[in-house]
């Protein structure tokens, strides 16, 4: 499922939720009909308000009307009340009391809109809650030289800022086992998720698994695997020449898929710890060429010490 269509579908359970309030709400108030003394108090109130429609039109004082209305209004809810009812029940009660469920204040988004929007790209991340790091956990510290650091952070600020539209469609961070590589592409896909940009993260393990069940798969699976690494917004590829490689699959469905993107100028961030002439040496002339010779890719090179031993 891509950006678009989870919108969609957010919209209309948005406004499936006002029609089920609006629905609900005229439910109850049939009911409150069905009392003769409601329905007539209810009927007095409409033709008051009309009145004061046309006195304020004639350019009168309505004044006293709107006393007479809120008079009205009164005796409406003692009449409710006998009924056990309250006028709360007779309208809609609408989930989000800010856009009434419409999804939109004025031309904006409402936030009940955008936090939906969030979760459900959360969702299609294939981010575990464990992996929520953002900028406000990296530390330019923990790299060799500081402002090293603060370098790899501007850029990936600058990738966040584009929401995908990167300058160049490919971004490879080469670096050694414990550099801070996954660290670094974690944090750059959550801070694009709180942007509602679409991001699929994939280790490069699981992501040879799904090209396997992609090559297997039913016309309907593929569509599915074709549509969430082809249309989201960025794909991340964690750790590429850790995962096994199938015969027919691996390379020639990986190569389809950066291929495509490129086309479509969609970033694919990719970590590795191979060099480039054993990424060459595994995946070929065509897909090595895409990755590391490219004037469409950004190679960037992660000198740090392990991590994990600091």
């Amino acid at each position: 499922m891509n950006k678009i269509d989870i919108e969609r579908k957010i919209y209309n359970s948005i406004l499936q939720s006002r029609q089920d309030a609006e629905h609900q709400a005229d439910v109850r108030y049939y009911k409150a009909l069905q009392n003769a003394e409601f329905a007539e108090i209810d009927k007095q109130i409409r033709a008051t308000i009309i009145e004061k429609a046309k006195t304020e039109f004639d350019g009168k004082n309505s004044k006293k009307i709107d006393e007479k209305i809120k008079a009205l209004k009164e005796q409406r809810a003692k009449i409710l009340e006998k009924m056990n009812m309250t006028l709360n029940d007779i309208r809609p009660q609408y989930a989000c009391k800010i856009c009434n469920d419409t999804g939109f204040v004025g031309n904006s988004r409402c936030s009940c809109f955008q936090n939906a929007v969030s979760k459900e790209l959360f969702k299609f991340s294939n981010l575990s809650e464990t992996m929520r790091k953002t900028f406000e956990d990296f530390d330019t510290n923990i790299y060799d030289d500081k402002k090293f650091g603060e370098k790899i952070l501007l850029l990936a600020k600058q990738i966040v800022d584009s929401k995908g539209a990167y300058r160049v469609p490919i971004v490879l961070f080469r670096g050694e086992v414990g550099a801070g590589k996954t660290f670094l592409v974690e944090c750059i896909s959550n801070e694009l998720l709180n942007k509602n940009v679409a991001v699929i993260f994939m280790p490069a393990f699981e992501l040879s698994q799904k090209l396997l069940e992609w090559h297997l798969g039913t016309l309907e699976e593929k569509n599915v695997l074709q549509q969430a690494f082809i249309d989201c917004d960025v794909l991340v590829i964690d750790d590429l020449g850790t995962e096994p490689i199938y015969q027919n699959v691996s390379i020639e469905y990986l190569q389809n898929i950066i291929d495509i993107r490129i086309m479509k100028n969609k970033l694919t961030i990719v970590t590795t710890n191979l060099l480039p002439e054993a990424f060459l040496e595994r995946y070929g002339d065509r897909l090595g060429s895409r990755l590391y010779m490219s004037d469409n890719a950004l190679k960037l090179e992660i000198k740090n010490r392990d991590l994990r031993k600091k």
